[in-house]
């Protein structure tokens, strides 16, 4: 039961789209907090810059009353309008600012004894405006609390209490004027604010996995793994030191035989290179765990996005130019679609100068002098550790993506075993060799010369278990030795855990 759970609420989350009137609300209302904020200040206000015997208090107070609640409001509508609808989550960060506000103000009162403030009652606001941050992310970031009812809650009973209960009778009195009253309103408007975008969250639910905290750009952080997986990453930091090498052969004759026929269909250089790859996205689409990669000591997964990078000379000779392709694929595809997708990428790389978006970013890399590039490499490798490179920039990288192949049949040698890269996030290298052939037994024990192509396979151990991958690697061969199945679109695309 607790597995359904999970698997359903993996695809829902709570969103605000900009479709929606009440987040147009509660950005209105935010805003109109941070402009009466910044007018008080602007027109000399001295709450929270000064004591109540009008000494300036210097120091933290100043960023805390002042300038931390128009930053906190200024994230908010930001994040609200930028990413509200798949998103949300990111708003998190604003509204912690929000409830530090909140903290230091009722703690400035507590020390300055600007109102009756009992350890009890600062306490007790302390923790309401903590809960009011865990609530609102709890809520947004996933929908860990499936209903919108104690966000509301949350950020609406205080907003009547301080409304209806300390605020309205003490204007009805006249007690005081309007500019000693903007700081108030000021925080009526942030919590009015917070209480509309609660009132009007939308639950989203869809196929594919909601984006939370914690995923990056190129994948979705795996939350549900057993503990030794954790722990085994850190025994193992690097790629190579958990690498595991894996050789095989087929004999190639349906291989060939299926080559033939495509190419009769009009693909022209269709290949043993088609084949592999196709074959590869296939086993992927079954086997959603070998579409895994580690980064920052953390296991995520790319569920349907199947990056393929592959070498390419721009002229079979040995001073002939080298660029790097990446071939974005769908668990879906045809070995057709393999072919037409591969085929573009690689005609556009051998037909235009070496300059293209990979060669041109490694080419201003190594404009920069020695030292400062060293610099810049760490710099690089410490954005992608924490999940902030950006992501154009790990869509040129040949060492971001699902696997990389190389083709050493095209050299006429054998394949080698290729170490995984230690920067960026590839789990996979693949290398399958030149035909060669063997004399082996038939069925009624003669002699028969067959031929076979080798093919290896290098793999970040960490990503799954051995008996995982050793399935995976038998649904290749079986790939391989029957490629036709490549023809038609797998029945079922299966989804990695949760």
């Amino acid at each position: 039961m607790c597995y359904n759970l999970l698997m359903d609420n993996r695809y829902t989350t709570f969103g605000l789209s900009r479709k929606n009137a009440g987040a147009w609300i509660a950005v209105f209302l935010m805003l109109s907090s941070v402009i009466v904020r910044i007018v008080y200040y602007a027109l000399g206000g001295t709450h929270g810059l000064t004591d109540p015997s009008g000494q300036v208090v210097k120091g933290i107070w100043v960023f805390l009353s002042a300038v931390l609640p128009i930053l906190a409001g200024a994230m908010f509508i930001i994040r609200l309008l930028l990413n509200g609808r798949d998103r949300l989550y990111k708003t998190g960060l604003a509204v912690l600012l929000g409830a530090a506000f909140f903290i230091a103000r009722i703690v400035w009162m507590f020390v300055h004894k600007v109102e009756v403030t009992t350890v009890w009652h600062l306490v007790l606001c302390i923790i309401l405006y903590l809960a009011a941050f865990f609530i609102w992310d709890l809520t947004v970031n996933g929908a860990k609390i499936r209903t919108k009812i104690p966000a509301i809650l949350v950020f609406s009973l205080p907003l009547i209490v301080h409304l209806f209960v300390l605020d309205i009778p003490r204007w009805i009195a006249g007690e005081t004027g309007l500019m000693f009253e903007l700081p108030e309103i000021s925080v009526l408007l942030m919590m009015a604010s917070l209480a509309a975008a609660s009132v009007s969250l939308e639950k989203i639910t869809g196929e594919t996995f909601r984006p939370r905290r914690g995923d990056r750009p190129d994948g979705r952080l795996v939350r549900s793994l057993d503990p030794i997986n954790g722990v085994a990453i850190y025994i193992m930091p690097t790629r190579n030191g958990a690498s595991t090498y894996f050789r095989d052969s087929i004999e190639c004759s349906k291989m060939e035989e299926y080559i033939r026929k495509k190419r009769a269909e009009g693909l022209v250089g269709f290949g043993t290179l088609h084949v592999i790859a196709a074959a590869y996205v296939r086993v992927i689409s079954q086997h959603p765990a070998c579409n895994r990669f580690i980064s920052g000591q953390k296991i995520y997964s790319r569920d349907g996005e199947i990056e393929l990078a592959l070498a390419v000379k721009k002229d079979m000779k040995a001073d002939a130019p080298e660029t790097i392709i990446k071939v974005c694929f769908s668990p879906e595809d045809t070995a057709e679609d393999v072919f037409r997708k591969f085929n573009e990428q690689v005609l556009d790389a051998k037909d235009t100068p070496l300059d293209s978006s990979f060669d041109n970013l490694a080419g201003l890399i190594n404009a920069v002098p020695g030292v400062l590039k060293k610099f810049l490499v760490w710099f690089l490798k410490t954005l992608d550790y924490f999940g902030k490179l950006p992501r154009f920039l790990m869509r040129l990288s040949p060492f971001h993506g699902s696997v990389f192949v190389t083709d050493l049949g095209s050299l006429g040698i054998p394949p080698v075993f290729h170490h995984l890269y230690d920067f960026g996030n590839i789990p996979a290298f693949i290398g399958f060799g030149s035909r060669r052939t063997q004399t082996v037994t038939g069925d009624d024990g003669t002699p028969v010369r067959k031929k076979f192509v080798d093919y290896t396979i290098v793999t970040d151990e960490r990503i799954c278990d051995g008996f995982y991958y050793a399935s995976a690697f038998k649904s290749f061969r079986r790939y391989l030795n029957n490629p036709e199945k490549l023809d038609v679109p797998p029945e079922e695309v299966k989804k990695d855990v949760f």
